[in-house]
């Protein structure tokens, strides 16, 4: 004869199996916040060992326009009226590469043009390119210039600029990354001074500025 459980029994196992639902949704909630406290730091740390790599890179970039500066007496250019229309971009990497030059013309104005007469073995490069990442074509033939451009952990370029207008108020060069929001807003006045009501804008936090 089945003895059929009383109804005492029947709560006790509806108990059971309610607590064991109850501690199963407890132990799925700590996976979820834990799981989200480590993806936050895991973050956290991706995105400072990106920063100190974009330091590093505008430290080796900024080295190389100073070896440019000490070969050719000035930093590049980056006047499209007086480069030849180039983009800062290209500046930055056909300058540090080699390809440019400043040239006099016969009434004793200076311009900053792409360099002539590269020698077989290639023109005097300031620096390294596979020590930084860039987007863009590097030809195999080193009389024909590059065109590429520096970019930063994230996949931003890196912004140069020089003299970019006449009236530059600048004592040197700026050089920055716009940081992992690839944006910035008015950085910059077009005379070389950093903006600094714009500086602390949503736009401009994380942008790395060589020097600081």
């Amino acid at each position: 004869m089945i003895r059929k459980p009383d109804d005492s029994q029947e709560l006790r196992r509806r108990r059971r199996s309610g607590f064991t639902l109850i501690e199963l949704l407890l132990v799925v909630s700590i996976i979820l916040v834990l799981a989200g406290i480590t993806f936050g730091v895991s973050r956290g740390v991706q995105n400072s060992q990106a920063r100190a790599r974009a330091k590093a890179e505008l430290a080796v970039l900024a080295q190389a326009l100073e070896a440019f500066k000490t070969h050719h007496g000035d930093y590049p250019w980056t006047n499209p009226s007086k480069n030849g229309g180039l983009t800062e971009e290209q500046v930055l990497s056909k300058a540090l590469l080699g390809y440019m030059e400043f040239r006099k013309d016969s009434s004793g104005n200076v311009s900053f043009m792409r360099k002539q007469g590269i020698p077989n073995s290639g023109p005097k490069s300031f620096m390294d390119p596979t020590k930084i990442e860039f987007i863009g074509s590097m030809p195999k033939q080193v009389t024909q210039e590059p065109d590429i451009k520096f970019v930063d952990p994230w996949g931003g370029v890196y912004q140069y600029k020089y003299k970019h207008v006449d009236n530059w108020e600048n004592f040197g060069f700026v050089l920055y990354s716009t940081g992992a929001d690839l944006n910035q807003q008015g950085y910059f006045e077009n005379n070389g001074l950093i903006n600094l009501n714009n500086k602390t804008n949503s736009a401009n936090k994380d942008n790395i500025l060589y020097g600081e």
